[in-house]
């Protein structure tokens, strides 16, 4: 049956889970196909207690249209408004993974949900560091009984079948080669990717957030679609509640919130979901918890716009747009993920390729941060986008602040061939060396399908030494960090934004005059030639200041621009006069 929409302004009157009896008769409303809103009648089976967790109650309802007996739960109906005479009792949010004889369903009751539209607004919620996790669901118990005439399985298996209505994270613009290559990421967010012909509409007549519509949580949009999408249940005014089971639980939050519309529902045995297109962003999503999602209509997210230039060899650029969800988890792998797509999405991708790589991050309040790295070898582009996943990580994780950053730009200069460079040789002019004096040496290197060729290098040698053997070092990016002191702890924003201003390219040759010298870095105070006793004072737990083990210092060190990706190591002695 065909509803008409609810006024947004209108009083959403309340049935109290006290008042719901098994055998009481109701509907359920949502969206199956655009955004006109269905009515599917239901009856209630029982009310069971401390089904997803202690005190939360979840009413048990039995579907009587034929259709949804044949399709099961269906994703992207979460959070579809439950009413019984007109008054509205809960969310459909659980759905029952058994044979498909009878459409059996989980109701979030109202007052559940309506404690989270409770929870105001974060003043700073991008900085939230971690999930929320679920409580354990305890023992069900029925208050009461089931309807006359309805067959249930025993409460052990009814609890271990009954799930949330998935909300899959729907991903368009996205290959399955790119999502294979960052499962294991996505796993550990727990996030359920589905690729899913969906698209975005901006152009969408009907954008009304009433109960029974169709709405998105939407993580990134543009050239690259991540949503997951369900149910309007409740509005007053211009706050929402919706999904009537957390989304990623990630508690005060601040998401795109958008409309959708319906294609179609895709019915399937395994698991059937809602095909649809996100419209455009109406809001936010303030509130993640474990009953239900809240959003505010009207107030405008803060994102991160996210640009991808791909130079191909003959000149030719492609440009990749996209509008980011900032957030401490998700937002490294949201970035990583749409750059390795970029890689796979220009027809000048080949596999014999070096891919050169400039990221530019403005970051509101700051300078911006430049980087730059290469890669070459046919799984170059994952190498580069897993390092963007580990940098973007490290800034948003930071201790002292979270960025607001506007924008990140990536500039890609793909060129036909390896073009890579590796070291072959490290040649001083002499094994002894006064304090003051200057080391010469020739860096060998060896290219692909190319001549060898020589750099002529000076290194400087301090006055003041205090040692009889030094150590000179060439290598690439990653065998330098090994050497490199431990920092010190960041105390602002601006500290973190240096270090990884710092962060080293695999395009350079890495150049140190090395000491050897035992000791200790107190808050990147570098204090070498300690005894043992002051070491083992600082490594007591009782230690006031943070300090780490020092095995070596750097005295003079540069950086060489090579050709294209430079890998490799070599560490000669050098004795002092």
């Amino acid at each position: 049956m065909f509803l008409p929409s609810a006024r947004a302004d209108d009083a959403t009157p309340i049935m109290p889970l006290s008042d719901i009896k098994a055998g009481m008769k109701g509907e359920w409303h949502t969206v199956v196909s655009g955004t006109r809103i269905d009515s599917f009648p239901m009856v209630v089976v029982g009310v069971a207690d401390n089904f997803i967790g202690p005190d939360r109650p979840v009413i048990i309802c039995e579907g009587l249209d034929a259709t949804n007996i044949m399709t099961g739960p269906v994703a992207g109906m979460s959070g579809s408004p439950v009413y019984i005479n007109g008054k509205l009792i809960g969310a459909y949010a659980y759905g029952f993974i058994f044979p498909h004889n009878q459409d059996l369903f989980g109701v979030t009751p109202i007052e559940e949900m309506l404690e989270v539209e409770k929870y105001p607004p974060a003043a700073n919620p991008w900085g939230a560091d971690q999930m929320a996790q679920a409580s354990d669901p305890g023992e069900p118990q029925w208050l009461s009984a089931p309807a006359a005439g309805v067959d249930l399985p025993p409460l052990p298996e009814l609890q271990s079948v009954m799930k949330p209505v998935p909300t899959p994270l729907f991903a368009s613009g996205i290959s399955e080669r790119a999502l294979r290559e960052f499962e294991p990421e996505l796993k550990r967010l727990g996030l359920e990717v589905m690729q899913a012909p969906s698209g975005s509409s901006q152009t969408m007549t009907n954008t009304d957030l009433v109960p029974g519509a169709a709405v998105s949580g939407v993580l990134m949009s543009g050239d690259f679609d991540f949503a997951g999408t369900g149910t309007v249940t409740w509005r007053q005014g211009n706050r929402i509640l919706a999904f009537g089971h957390p989304f990623m639980q990630s508690g005060p939050t601040e998401m795109p919130m958008a409309s959708a519309e319906i294609l179609t529902v895709f019915s399937s045995v395994m698991e059937s979901f809602k095909l649809l297109n996100v419209g455009p962003v109406v809001g936010t999503i303030y509130q993640d918890r474990l009953t239900a999602i809240a959003g505010e209509i009207g107030r405008m997210p803060r994102t991160t716009h996210v640009e991808i230039v791909i130079s191909a060899p003959d000149g030719r650029q492609r440009t990749f747009h996209g509008d980011m969800f900032q957030n401490q988890l998700f937002s490294p792998v949201l970035s990583a993920l749409a750059l390795l797509q970029s890689f796979y999405s220009t027809m000048e991708s080949e596999e014999r390729q070096t891919i050169y790589l400039d990221t530019d991050m403005e970051i509101d309040g700051h300078a911006p941060v430049q980087l730059s790295d290469a890669a070459t070898d046919a799984d170059g582009g994952l190498q580069l986008a897993m390092r963007q996943l580990d940098l973007y990580d490290q800034l948003l994780s930071n201790p002292c602040e979270f960025p607001d950053v506007k924008s990140l730009t990536f500039h890609v200069r793909l060129r036909n061939d390896f073009q890579w460079s590796r070291l072959d040789s490290l040649n001083i002019d002499r094994n002894e060396v006064k304090p003051g004096a200057t080391l010469h040496a020739i860096i060998g290197l060896r290219h692909y399908r190319g001549e060898p060729s020589f750099i002529p290098l000076s290194v400087p040698i301090p006055e003041d030494l205090d040692t009889s053997q030094l150590y000179l070092f060439v290598g690439d990016a990653d065998a330098a960090s090994q050497l490199d002191e431990p920092p010190p702890r960041p105390a602002t924003l601006e500290q973190v934004l240096h270090r990884l201003r710092m962060t080293r390219s695999h395009r350079n040759i890495c150049v140190k005059l090395v000491q050897d010298t035992p000791g200790i870095s107190v808050d990147g105070e570098n204090l070498p030639d300690l005894p043992p006793s002051v070491i083992a004072q600082f490594d007591s737990p009782d230690a006031s200041r943070m300090a780490a083990t020092l095995s070596a210092v750097t005295l003079w060190e540069t950086n060489i621009p090579a050709a294209g990706p430079f890998s490799g190591q070599i560490t000669l002695p050098v004795k002092i006069k």
